[in-house]
């Protein structure tokens, strides 16, 4: 089966047979897989074989929007429908599942979950877990891809961990020095809130809906069609991450690495970079390749 997956994607730039083969022995690991975690439909299906999913939830009426289930899988945890699908897709995939939550006194369990892992999606909307995840990955120089699924665009990034960008330092906790039992979570939770409100975002809403959000009186917005086109961005995240963790090389495109999101407006139809740090826009030259940067001011 998986020969008859990877046949046709096989002569695009950046998939080889050599990329296809990485991508075969790479283990992913997925923390959280509702509307995030539909990467792992487009992961399975261009050659991606062992997963490693946590998470606490099962499947409910308002998760059939975005994830590939259906409402005889409702009240089935998630981490069980996720490895029968798969396993459905390619019957030689290896699937390791945990059904739980990640908290701030999983550091030591957690870090033997990730440790079998070569790359690692973040998918929760908990920020205790993110923090705990996040923070993991950075001790085991473990490559995390993140992009918010309810952020109506396309948007995707990768911690490498070069030059200690920590999704603390993103995020501009001040945490860094605190065991994760020390840090005060609640304290934390506008930053949390915000951090994924890039240049453009708020503009997709009708009027109170961000405010509610920020404030947390409205549930994440999700739409299939965005949340699929960021689980699009962070499949093909994985599959350059993949080339350069194996030495393959890469033609025509790069692993976007933090402070650096690559965001995609589908109202707009405009593509460009967003450095989180220093607050600039990079707008992409088609026709050479190059950025060009602006200080970014606005909302």
């Amino acid at each position: 089966m998986w020969e008859a997956l990877v046949e046709r994607q096989t002569g695009y730039v950046n998939f080889t047979r050599e990329t296809a083969a990485a991508m075969r022995k790479t283990v992913i690991a997925a923390v959280g897989t509702g509307g995030n975690g539909v990467v792992l439909d487009h992961l399975v299906r261009i050659g991606f074989e062992q997963f490693i999913l946590v998470d606490p939830d099962t499947i409910e009426d308002t998760n059939l929007n975005r994830l590939p289930f259906t409402s005889a899988e409702i009240g089935t945890p998630k981490v069980t429908a996720w490895a029968k699908y798969l396993k459905a897709i390619n019957p030689d995939c290896r699937v390791e599942t945990h059904q739980r939550s990640v908290c701030r006194t999983d550091g030591q369990w957690l870090t033997g979950v990730l440790s079998r892992a070569n790359l690692a999606f973040l998918g929760t909307t908990s920020l205790e877990a993110n923090l705990v995840v996040s923070r993991i990955c950075s001790r085991l120089g473990l490559r995390m891809i993140v992009g918010p699924a309810s952020s109506g665009a396309y948007v995707v990034s990768t911690f490498v961990h070069d030059d200690g960008i920590t999704f603390e330092k993103v995020a501009g906790y001040g945490t860094e020095h605190l065991e994760l039992t020390e840090i005060d979570y609640d304290s934390l939770l506008p930053k949390f809130k915000a951090l994924s409100f890039y240049p453009g975002r708020r503009s997709k809403y009708r009027p109170g809906i961000s405010e509610g959000l920020l404030a947390g009186h409205i549930a994440a917005r999700s739409c299939k069609i965005f949340v699929s086109m960021t689980n699009s961005a962070m499949a093909f995240e994985a599959v350059k991450n993949v080339c350069v963790m194996n030495g393959l090389g890469l033609e025509r495109t790069k692993v976007v690495a933090m402070p650096v999101f690559h965001i995609f407006d589908p109202y707009s139809g405009c593509a460009y970079y967003y450095d989180i740090l220093e607050k600039k826009i990079g707008i992409p030259n088609w026709l050479t390749g190059e950025v060009r940067w602006e200080a970014y001011n606005g909302d």
